[in-house]
């Protein structure tokens, strides 16, 4: 039998649509179970997989770009899209059904929401498999990201920062991205070339540009019991430290490798990737950087003094900032807020740090290191299974960049100049417009 849209939970409830989707659950273990979801869509646990695998990069003297091949062939594909949009909802439905037609050997992956989603919408059974109805995998993020050979994304460069957002602690599955109506710098395809690209991947004929990501450790001084419970936090294109809506300027002490370079009195001070640079970064003034520059950017946030200029700094640079006050009065006050890829985190008082390192690590020189609670086994046990670092992102071609820059910045556009016509229709004084 199936059940109409009655279904769910594995620990949460989804109130995402309407009617409620729920994941019909085990009651004696709290797993999700097979469930015939409607006449042609089945959900499946996605424990059921086996694990990842990663393909291997390989370099070439003659490009920019790395080729990503498969030794073995891809099993699970998670897809990821834009929430509550009738565009990336009927991509994704395409697209999914595009792979059970031409890949059956492929498992679908989703986020539980997506379910919510798209329930409705598969009218028909899949070619290849007339008698059955198509298959998809959900679960907990926590067991998606250890079964994902390959991550799709249906959106913008949000939804990409959100999907890798997930894997902050270990190795990122290639990204394959398809522009849906956003514009970003992250997405070199459109939908509409979603078979041919697909196709290349599969059969090891993509490349792939390499970026980098930030790993920011947060250490809190005055209290020992918040540390936070992550490890480390990535960011794929900035970390922020901002005074948010307080009316006082941000007081930051600022060391690069161990040596105090500068106290800022300014709204903020932003770290970015050659990836970020195009992003929080570029609005405060710092430079557009490419992707296959290793390097770290610094970029003060209106800063009081007009000599703190942007700084791009090496990729093996420790960067320590240091939450700082003029004075001791109302130091409870005192507090700046932190963002990580625009996502929000607890705010940190005076005295406390973050330190940020590429995620490859860095070369810790004298008065350099890390705070001792994060030299542990498990720090190291965990960096020891990720094989590549950063992230592998298929491309379309070695110009990417520099297209970007052009078409999505207009940049060093000059103005449009036109004739303006007088009530003869005469073109008179010339009057131009941006």
């Amino acid at each position: 039998m199936y059940y109409p849209l009655r279904l769910i939970t594995i620990r949460q409830h989804y109130f995402l649509s309407k009617p409620l989707v729920r994941f019909l659950s085990n009651k004696t273990n709290d797993e999700i179970v097979p469930t015939l979801l409607t006449q042609h869509l089945k959900v499946k646990p996605v424990t059921m997989l086996t694990a990842s695998r990663s393909p291997g990069y390989v370099a070439s003297p003659h490009s920019k770009l790395q080729s990503m091949i498969w030794s073995n062939p891809i099993r699970n594909v998670f897809i990821t899209k834009k929430p509550g949009t009738t565009t990336t909802r009927e991509a994704m439905v395409k697209f999914i059904t595009h792979l059970h037609d031409s890949y059956p050997e492929i498992n679908v992956i989703v986020q539980p929401p997506v379910i919510s989603e798209i329930s409705n919408d598969f009218k028909t059974f899949p070619e290849q498999n007339p008698n059955h109805p198509h298959v998809l995998f959900t679960g907990e993020n926590e067991d998606i990201v250890t079964k994902t050979d390959l991550m799709v994304t249906l959106g913008g460069d949000g939804t990409i920062l959100h999907a890798v957002s997930m894997f902050h602690d270990m190795q990122v599955p290639p990204v394959l991205a398809f522009s849906l109506g956003t514009l970003g710098f992250l997405l070199p395809f459109d939908f509409s070339e979603h078979e041919v690209v697909f196709n290349q991947v599969m059969n090891s004929r993509a490349k792939c540009l390499h970026r980098t990501r930030l790993e920011c450790f947060i250490v809190r001084k005055n209290d020992p019991k918040k540390i936070s419970k992550l490890v480390s936090v990535h960011a794929m294109n900035d970390i922020f430290l901002h005074r948010g809506n307080a009316p006082y300027l941000a007081y930051l002490d600022v060391f690069i490798d161990g040596e105090y370079l500068t106290r800022t009195t300014a709204d903020g001070i932003a770290l970015a990737t050659p990836t970020g640079s195009t992003a929080y970064s570029l609005s405060a003034g710092g430079s557009i950087v490419s992707p296959l520059v290793p390097s770290i950017l610094l970029t003060p946030i209106c800063p009081r003094s007009l000599s703190f200029r942007p700084l791009i700094l090496p990729h093996s640079s420790h960067v320590k900032i240091r939450i700082s006050t003029k004075s001791t009065y109302n130091l409870e006050n005192n507090k700046i807020n932190l963002s990580i890829d625009g996502r929000p985190y607890d705010s940190l008082d005076v005295g406390d740090e973050i330190h940020v390192i590429n995620e490859t690590g860095t070369i810790y020189l004298n008065g350099s290191e890390l705070p001792p609670e994060y030299n542990s086994p498990d720090l190291f046990k965990r960096k020891s299974k990720i094989k590549y670092s950063g992230i592998y992102c298929v491309a379309k071609t070695e110009n990417d960049w520099s297209l970007g820059i052009n078409e999505l910045l207009g940049f060093n556009s000059s103005f449009r100049f036109k004739p303006a016509k007088t009530k003869n229709d005469k073109p008179s004084n010339c009057s131009f417009e941006e």
